[in-house]
C-alpha cells in the first residue's frame, strides 16, 4: 500500500488525511476537520460523506476494554476557525481515555491518540467547537504541567507548535515545536520515510497584543522518502491553514536566512494547499480592487513548486463573482505560475464533477503524488500508483 495524501470535498474549509506507510503499520495524522450534518446553507444540496469515509480509513483498537474503537494517530488543528473545526464536538472524543465507554463508541466519536495545536488554545474560542477543543487540550496540557503518571497515554499526549512565552505553556518544552524544527516522531513511533518540517507560527506572530487567527495558523512541509536511505524526498506537501500573505514573507525570509531553503528544500513543494481557501489574502491585502497587485514574496513563494506540482484549493466552486473565498483572481496566479511547471490546479468542489465531488487523493510514489484512476477516487481505496526511478528533480526559484 502506497502512502496518500487526502483532501476532501467541504466547500469553503479544510479536512486532510496523511496516512504514513511504514513497515507494515499506517499512521494517521488528520490536518483539520470540516464534518457537516446536513447541506444547509450550503449552494448545492450535494455532499460528500466525510465521517463515513473516514469510518471505512481509520484503524481501529481497543480503548478502555470498548473494542474496535476508530482512531487518529495525529490530530493536527491549524487554528480554531469553525471551518477548520466544524463537527469537532460531536465527532470526537474528549476527556480521560480510562473514561472512553461503549456509548462514546455507538455515538461514533473518533478517538484521539497525540493532540498537535500551537498556543492560541489558550485563548478565547469564537465557536463552540473551538470551545471543546481548548478544554480538551487544557485538559492535556494540566496533565503535562503536573508530571502526572498518565500524561504519555494514548488519548493523552500532546504536541504544542509555536511558543510565545506564556507562563501557562512554561516547562513543556519537551512536547514543543517550534519553527525550523523537524519532527519525525509520530504517536511514539519513530519514523524513518516521513517527516515534518514546521514552518509558522513564530514567537513575533502568537506574541502580536491581538493575535490574528489566520496570521497564526500553523504551516508545515509533510516530506515522504520512499526508503530511509533515500537522499531525495519522493513527495513535499505544504500544508497552511489560513496564512496570510504577511506570514508567508515571514515563512520566506527566516527559511533563507537559516539556509533551509536550500539545505532541507523547506520550501519546495509537489502538492501545495492553497492557503484560506484560494483567498485573494495570500497575494495581497483585501478587498482585491485596492490592492489588484500581488506582492513579491508571494510570487516568490510560488517559484518553489516543483515541476509537476499541484495546487489544491479547498474551497467552493470558484467562479467569476466577487467570492473571496475563493477568489478567481487567485486561482487565475495560481494557474499562472504552475504553467511554467506543468503543473495543475485543483479544486475539492468539482474533482471529478460539481455533482458529485470526492476526495483529492495523491498516492506516494517514486515519481512524485500520482492521482488514483477515475472511478478510484475514494480515499479508501487502496489502488497502486506508477512508481517510476528515484532521483525526481528539485526545482527552485
Amino acid at each position: 500500500m502506497a502512502s496518500k495524501i487526502l483532501h476532501y470535498p467541504v466547500d469553503n474549509g479544510d479536512h486532510g488525511l496523511i496516512s504514513v506507510e511504514e513497515n507494515g503499520y499506517t499512521t494517521h495524522l488528520m490536518v483539520d476537520c470540516n464534518i457537516r450534518d446536513s447541506s444547509a446553507g450550503d449552494t448545492k444540496a450535494e455532499q460528500f460523506d466525510v465521517k463515513a469515509d473516514l469510518e471505512k480509513i481509520l484503524k481501529k483498537k481497543t480503548v478502555n476494554d470498548v473494542a474496535d474503537v476508530l482512531f487518529t494517530d495525529v490530530f493536527a488543528l491549524s487554528h480554531g476557525d469553525d471551518d477548520h473545526l466544524h463537527g469537532f464536538k460531536k465527532n470526537f472524543y474528549q476527556g480521560d481515555p480510562k473514561s472512553y465507554k461503549k456509548k462514546n463508541k455507538e455515538d461514533g466519536e473518533i478517538f484521539i491518540d497525540v493532540l498537535w495545536f500551537s498556543p492560541m488554545v489558550m485563548g478565547e474560542s469564537t465557536n463552540d467547537d473551538e470551545d471543546c477543543f481548548n478544554k480538551e487540550a487544557k485538559r492535556r496540557i494540566k496533565l503535562h504541567r503536573d508530571n502526572s503518571a498518565d500524561k504519555d497515554l494514548a488519548g493523552n499526549r500532546i504536541i504544542i507548535i509555536g511558543n510565545d512565552a506564556s507562563e501557562s505553556l512554561e516547562g513543556l518544552d519537551l512536547v514543543r515545536y517550534v519553527p525550523g524544527d523537524i519532527i519525525t516522531r509520530f504517536n511514539n513511533r519513530n519514523l524513518t520515510t516521513f517527516s515534518i518540517f514546521i514552518h509558522a507560527p513564530y514567537k513575533k506572530q502568537l506574541s502580536a497584543a491581538e493575535p490574528e487567527k489566520n496570521h497564526t495558523s500553523i504551516v508545515f512541509q509533510a516530506r515522504f522518502k520512499m526508503k530511509s536511505t533515500d537522499t531525495n524526498f519522493a513527495t513535499l506537501a505544504i500544508f497552511g491553514g489560513d496564512a496570510d500573505h504577511y506570514a508567508w514573507a515571514m515563512i520566506l525570509e527566516k527559511t533563507k536566512k537559516y539556509k533551509n531553503d536550500t539545505k532541507q528544500q523547506a520550501l519546495n513543494f509537489d502538492i501545495l494547499l492553497a492557503p484560506h481557501h484560494c483567498s485573494w489574502t495570500f497575494f495581497n491585502d483585501t478587498p482585491e480592487d485596492d490592492h489588484p497587485d500581488p506582492v513579491a514574496t508571494a510570487l516568490e513563494m510560488l517559484d518553489y513548486a516543483n515541476k509537476g506540482a499541484f495546487i489544491v484549493a479547498s474551497s467552493k466552486v470558484i467562479t467569476a463573482k466577487d467570492q473571496n473565498p475563493p477568489s478567481k483572481k487567485a486561482k487565475d496566479q495560481y494557474v499562472k505560475k504552475l504553467a511554467g511547471k506543468s503543473g495543475t490546479f485543483l479544486n475539492t468542489a468539482s474533482e471529478p464533477s460539481e455533482k458529485s465531488p470526492e476526495p483529492i487523493v495523491f498516492e506516494i510514489t517514486a515519481n512524485g503524488p500520482v492521482r488514483p484512476p477515475k472511478g478510484k477516487i475514494s480515499g479508501a481505496v487502496t489502488s497502486a500508483g506508477g512508481a517510476g526511478a528515484l532521483g525526481r528533480s528539485i526545482e527552485q526559484g
